[in-house]
């Protein structure tokens, strides 16, 4: 079963001090982390800044979602981005679900 991974997260004071030459050798490094998945079963659907000023709004600065065609697909991504070092730059939060229709999405929540 498909699941989707979104990612919320924050530049922390380690990123802010890397130098521009440190940065460009950090996201390098994410390409290359990323070269390890198989893009028909993992892909990146959205990403990007996180709107401010909207009503129940996250407080996150970014956020990127992705296409997993499992659960285990969507650990390993995690995993794949914990490698890289992501953690020690971003404070991050993550949601993995198995993609849902409404109507099943909305009996989980009645039977709550």
């Amino acid at each position: 079963m498909s699941h989707t991974f979104i990612e919320l997260y924050t530049a922390t004071s380690a990123w802010t001090t890397l130098s521009p030459e440190q940065r460009a050798a950090f996201f390098a490094r994410i390409g290359a982390g990323m070269q390890q998945f198989d893009p028909a079963r993992i892909a990146p659907l959205a990403m990007g800044r996180i709107a401010t000023e909207v009503p129940h709004g996250s407080g996150e600065q970014f956020y990127a979602v992705w296409h997993c065609a499992s659960r285990d697909e969507a650990d390993a991504l995690a995993a794949g981005i914990a490698a890289t070092g992501w953690h020690a730059y971003f404070t991050t939060t993550h949601a993995i679900g198995a993609v849902d229709s409404m109507v099943q999405h909305l009996a989980d929540l009645a039977a709550l």
